[in-house]
């Protein structure tokens, strides 16, 4: 006589088919190879820093964009892990990163006080907007990447995953952008440059639940 739960498992199971798992180093490969290619299509496009060409470094450069760098490493990192949901998973340690970047827009703040209204001169406000649109343009292939990762995953926290998965995505993007923007002002960097994390964490809160869900 069979058991009525046998029955029921039997129902729930019978078309359910194995799945491959995914793997965390190749998830980084992809993520890591969108932001190449965006850091490529942008040099492509609009050509690379002529200090950089020329092999010269300023010093607000390499820590602006070494700092959304590591952010968005460490948060492509967290998407992949929070796409394999697992007992005793760590999804925070992007944050310390996020911490450090979140320095730029304070210090951009605190020059912008003593700058009177520069910062929102006609001029500097086009230049920073463009920044601020190609930087989320350049942004988009690791955001459908990592989201497209989320979908084939099951994560448990989708609107987290969102929110992350956005951060990632900026972070590359205006590191890729970096390479051709060739304004080492704090003030703008803090303020354009750390704005394409914030649109893009925004647009990852809002649109990324809604498509990963399970």
């Amino acid at each position: 006589m069979t058991h009525p739960s046998d029955t029921l498992i039997a129902s729930l199971v019978g078309e359910l088919q194995p799945v491959k798992p995914l793997s965390f180093a190749r998830g980084l490969t992809y993520a890591l190879a969108a932001a190449a290619i965006s850091a490529l299509a942008v040099v492509a496009a609009f050509g690379m820093r002529a200090d950089l060409m020329a092999g010269q470094f300023d010093p607000i450069f390499l820590i602006a964009t070494g700092l959304f760098l590591v952010l968005g490493i460490a948060a492509a990192v967290t998407v992949i892990v929070m796409s394999r949901p697992q007992v005793g998973n760590e999804h925070g340690g992007w944050v310390w990163a996020a911490a450090m970047v979140a320095l730029l827009p304070v210090a951009a703040v605190i020059v912008s006080l003593g700058g009177g209204n520069a910062m929102l001169s006609q001029d500097s406000v086009a230049h920073g907007l463009e920044c601020l649109m190609v930087g989320g343009g350049s942004s988009l292939l690791v955001f459908a990447i990592l989201v497209g990762w989320l979908r084939k995953g099951a994560p448990t926290a989708p609107d987290h995953a969102g929110l992350v998965s956005g951060v990632a995505a900026g972070s590359l993007g205006i590191f890729a952008f970096s390479l051709h923007c060739a304004d080492n002002d704090i003030v703008h960097i803090g303020l354009w440059h750390s704005g394409v994390v914030l649109l893009m964490a925004g647009i990852g809160r809002t649109l990324v639940p809604r498509l990963v869900r399970w």
